[in-house]
């Protein structure tokens, strides 16, 4: 048997980080419906971080232009807009 080439498919919602305030005043309470658990800001010399929080010790830092991701168990993790481009492509219906 030849060895064959595979892909994985997997569906997974995502938004990405534009920043706050930005162009779109409603984007945080997107983000924050999206994620749906606390979150914060750290204004940083590299620009605004977002916070995830989801207990004391673990949380997720997102810089403006990352992505957050949610898989369909519900997982919540970010990727690089360049991570999040080479592994997904928009589906449309």
């Amino acid at each position: 048997m030849a060895v064959g080439l595979y892909e994985k498919r997997i569906q997974v919602q995502a938004i990405q980080f534009e920043g706050y305030p930005s162009s779109d005043p409603m984007h945080i309470n997107e983000v924050n419906s999206f994620v749906q658990i606390p979150t914060s800001f750290t204004f940083t010399t590299t620009g605004i971080v977002l916070r995830i929080i989801f207990s004391q010790i673990n949380v997720i830092e997102v810089k403006v232009g990352e992505y957050i991701v949610k898989d369909v168990a519900g997982k919540i993790t970010k990727m690089t807009k360049a991570e999040f481009e080479a592994e997904y492509t928009e589906v449309t219906e």
